[in-house]
């Protein structure tokens, strides 16, 4: 039996359990879900897409949770169907078609044991990590979902991590330590019709063809066993004039690093690898009067970082040894406040991100950063929500805005409006966002909750 015909196996058996057994045992039982449709169409400053659909999806979310005395079990489970087809063939976190056009995702299934001062989770589980709001300084521990950008949170992108995490909580402290015995990668844009590939995987380098990895198994992912596992550490300490928390982490980088190597006289292959990791973090909450003031801080010895297309290239025609990769150290900052005046919520933060060292050889800049800022608004008594996020570049000036309106038309049903803008910066120059300009679209939104 291979490995992605048993987890289909184990899956299906999981599932079986927490839809017909478990509310036969559990003590209380609870289900709840969404059901959504989207379409996004190109706005008309994209390059090519303008009036094509960047997305169109039918989604079907739902959790199941069973509580026994101390213990409880949760499972989240959702399925796609894709008009687009940019489903990514991620044979670590979900069950897609190779069109792209169906996905079936297990976000977390674990088991929940508490036994007063200490605590046990086993099995696939999301953590949030760190205080920043729609970016990842120490939040590493979960993967993202790279493949879609469009009207989707940063909160809805982090994926499960199969992991054990036994905690010990006392007064105003909580100390979680994870053991990951199995490595799962962010989702690529892997699918053919994903409108972010030709963005992550030009169709030509240095005047050549690509031949581009089209599912994960072309990927030289982690061999599966123990001294590959990854760890992570979490010790919070709250007070009432602040809450202070300490990272640490070794593991792998959820990122691939990519090679480009002539194969024949036309043809370029793209390979990716993945690296080892470590990264220690501190992030701090002080709340005074109608603001919340964050700090967080991550720094990572020896990253590994990608080096440039146009870097490899050129070693290449000299006959030189090259990698698709170098070891910097990084340190990634962030202070930010969060303001609520009045039945408004403001919030702004300031990143900066330095690589130490050399780096004409990296994709990337020595040192980048931004500043992003929300605002929000309920109207209508509540029943209408409208809101503003906008990230900049601070070096290119290159920027990311999303506007959105939401209606509640009563507690179940919601419909939403959402523009996302990318533009270039000045010059023309691409920096942090002027490559996703044709992603720019408007999206319209319904969701019916239960």
């Amino acid at each position: 039996m291979n490995t992605r015909r048993g987890f289909r196996i184990g899956f299906f058996s999981l599932l079986f359990f927490c839809l017909f057994e478990s509310p036969f045992f559990a003590q209380e039982f609870s289900y709840s879900g969404s059901f959504s449709a989207l379409s996004g169409i190109g706005l008309p400053n994209t390059h090519d897409n303008k009036g094509d659909f960047l997305a169109g999806a039918l989604t079907f979310d739902n959790t199941v949770k069973a509580y026994f005395s101390q213990a409880m079990f949760c499972t989240n489970a959702v399925f796609i169907a894709d008009g687009v087809g940019s489903q990514s063939t991620n044979g670590v976190s979900s069950f897609v078609s190779d069109d792209g056009h169906f996905a079936l995702k297990l976000k977390e299934a674990y088991v929940d044991y508490n036994g007063g001062v200490w605590a046990v989770r086993v099995g696939r589980q999301i953590s949030a990590w760190g205080k920043a709001d729609g970016i990842q300084v120490a939040d590493v521990l979960c993967p993202q979902d790279e493949s879609t950008i469009i009207a989707s949170s940063y909160k809805e992108s982090r994926l499960g991590i199969d992991a054990l995490r036994l905690s010990f909580t006392g007064t105003s402290v909580q100390a979680d330590v994870y053991w990951i015995p199995f490595f799962t990668p962010s989702t690529l844009p892997l699918a053919k019709n994903n409108p972010l590939r030709a963005i992550v995987f030009p169709s030509r380098f240095d005047g050549f063809s690509l031949v581009t990895p089209t599912r994960y198994d072309d990927l030289d992912l982690p061999e599966k066993k123990f001294t590959n596992s990854e760890w992570a550490l979490r010790v919070s300490l709250y007070r009432s004039a602040f809450d202070i928390s300490f990272y640490g982490f070794y593991g792998w980088d959820d990122i691939p690093f990519f090679s480009y190597t002539a194969v024949s006289g036309s043809c370029v292959a793209v390979k990716g690898t993945y690296e080892r990791m470590a990264m220690f973090g501190v992030d701090a909450a002080v709340p005074w009067r109608d603001f919340v003031f964050r700090l967080e801080g991550a720094y990572f010895p020896e990253r590994h970082m990608q080096t440039s297309a146009d870097w490899q290239g050129k070693r290449q025609r000299e006959g030189e040894c090259f990698s698709s990769s170098e070891e910097h150290h990084q340190l990634v900052g962030l202070v930010g406040f969060d303001w609520t005046p009045s039945g408004w919520t403001l919030a702004a933060q300031y990143i900066a991100d330095g690589a130490f060292g050399d780096g004409d050889a990296l994709e990337r800049k020595s040192f980048q950063h931004l500043a992003s800022l929300m605002l929000e608004k309920p109207l209508l008594n509540d029943t209408l929500t409208v809101s503003a996020l906008a990230f900049l570049d601070l070096r290119e000036f290159s920027s990311c805005i999303e506007l959105s309106a939401d209606y509640s038309l009563n507690d179940s049903i919601k419909l939403s409006l959402i523009g996302n803008l990318f533009l270039e910066g000045v010059d023309d120059k691409q920096g942090l966002y002027g490559a996703n300009r044709d992603l720019s679209c408007i999206t319209l939104k319904g969701t019916v909750s239960f």
